[in-house]
C-alpha cells in the first residue's frame, strides 16, 4: 500500500468522503489542532525528561492530547452536533488544575516574557498556538455550528498552559 495517493496535488483533500479545498476554514482548523497536538507532545517529552516517569503533568497533557484528537474526529464528521465527545467534566478538570497550580505561583504583576527555560518557552509557544486554534475555531463556528464546548475547552487550555509555564523551572 502506498502512503501517498496524489489526490491532493491539485489543492483539494478528502474530508469525510467529500473533496474540499485545502484552503477551507475547517481544514485550517484541523491543521491548527494537529499542530497543537504535536506541540503538546513536545511539552510532554520535555517535562517527562526532567523528572519521574509518571509525571502528573505528563498524564494531564496526554489527556489533553486525547481530547484534541476527539475534537478533530468530531469536527471532521458531517454531523458534529453530538456533544458527548467532550464533557463539562473535561473543562472542570482543566479548571481544577489551573486552580491548583495558581495556588503555588506568585501573583503576576508584569507581562511574562517567555524564555526563562527551554521547557517554559515551549509551553509558551504551545499556549500561543492554542490561542490561534481558538480563533480558528470561532472563525469556523461562524459558518458551521460546532460544539461550543470546544471553544470553552480551548480557552481553558490556554489558561492552563499559561500557569504551567510560570511554575516550571
Amino acid at each position: 500500500m502506498k502512503l501517498y495517493s496524489g489526490k491532493g496535488d491539485l489543492g483539494t483533500t478528502d474530508n469525510f468522503r467529500k473533496q474540499v479545498s485545502k484552503n477551507d476554514e475547517l481544514i485550517h482548523f484541523l491543521g491548527d489542532l494537529d499542530e497543537l497536538n504535536c506541540y503538546l507532545g513536545l511539552v510532554k517529552a520535555l517535562v517527562s525528561s526532567e523528572g519521574q516517569e509518571q509525571n502528573p503533568v505528563c498524564v494531564i497533557i496526554e489527556t489533553i492530547q486525547k481530547n484534541i484528537t476527539k475534537i478533530m474526529a468530531n469536527v471532521t464528521v458531517a454531523n458534529n452536533s453530538d456533544g458527548d465527545f467532550l464533557s463539562e467534566n473535561d473543562i472542570k478538570k482543566l479548571e481544577q488544575e489551573i486552580d491548583l497550580i495558581s495556588q503555588t505561583i506568585p501573583k503576576q504583576k508584569h507581562f511574562v516574557l517567555p524564555g526563562k527555560s527551554i521547557t517554559e518557552a515551549h509551553i509558551q509557544v504551545t499556549r500561543a498556538i492554542t490561542r490561534r486554534v481558538e480563533r480558528s475555531f470561532f472563525a469556523v463556528n461562524k459558518n458551521r455550528k460546532l460544539d461550543p464546548q470546544i471553544g470553552v475547552y480551548l480557552n481553558r487550555l490556554s489558561d492552563y498552559l499559561f500557569v504551567l509555564s510560570i511554575c516550571v523551572d
